[in-house]
């Protein structure tokens, strides 16, 4: 015997047969917006990853310690205009053999002054011999295998001067300041990459040069 329902329930009676049945949802938008921001929220943490990489500050802490020799007085325009300011004195060291003296200098950036990308400046004072060595040192330079070489004088700076660059098939850009200066040879080697978008792009050569001339410029006034 059947049960009367409830006080109070109501049953929906069911429609006769015939009658046409409610449409089901269509949940395919749905799945279609739901994947679209899984794509728009991959996208965004690529871009995120790249630009951030690229634009890493790839600085060391600024060191303590003293440079020797010649490589304590450059100004600190000349280095922040290479974007060199962290001195390296464990790399840095001043040599005396029979017939000249040389000295060596290491800089690189300093982390969160220098920018990002990559910087490195080398540079070697050479007193003694001063003739042999420039000539070593441009034929040297002109050496190099790590991309295209090309070479041309410097006007105004010491008695003769030439600049060496070595522009790589990547990002990586070299050029070397060969200056020779009545008994004195100055060498600087600056290298590096700026940061791009997504990736390291080639530094304008002019500003390169200009940074790398700025330190020789320096060095010759303090020997």
């Amino acid at each position: 015997m059947n049960q009367p329902p409830p006080h109070g329930w109501y049953q929906q009676p069911p429609p006769p047969p015939g009658w046409p049945q409610p449409p089901k949802k269509n949940r395919a938008p749905l799945v279609v917006g739901i994947i679209a921001g899984v794509l728009v929220l991959g996208a965004a943490a690529t871009f995120g990853f790249l630009y951030l990489g690229a634009n890493a500050d790839g600085g060391s802490p600024k060191r303590g310690g003293t440079m020797p020799g010649v490589c304590a007085d450059v100004p600190e325009a000349a280095l922040a205009k290479a974007r060199t300011t962290n001195g390296n004195p464990a790399m840095s060291r001043v040599r005396k053999l029979a017939d000249h003296t040389q000295t060596s200098c290491a800089w690189d950036q300093t982390k969160g002054e220098d920018g990002s990308g990559l910087r490195n400046t080398d540079a070697y004072v050479v007193v003694g011999d001063a003739a042999a060595e420039y000539e070593r040192r441009v034929s040297q330079s002109k050496q190099n295998n790590q991309g295209t070489i090309s070479n041309r004088p410097l006007e105004g700076l010491g008695d003769e001067a030439t600049a060496v660059l070595v522009d790589g098939k990547s990002a990586f850009l070299q050029i070397d300041v060969i200056v020779r200066k009545g008994d004195t040879v100055v060498e600087v080697e600056h290298t590096g990459w700026d940061a791009g978008l997504f990736g390291n792009k080639r530094p304008d050569i002019t500003e390169f040069e200009a940074a790398a001339r700025g330190v020789a410029e320096a060095l010759l006034a303090q020997s």
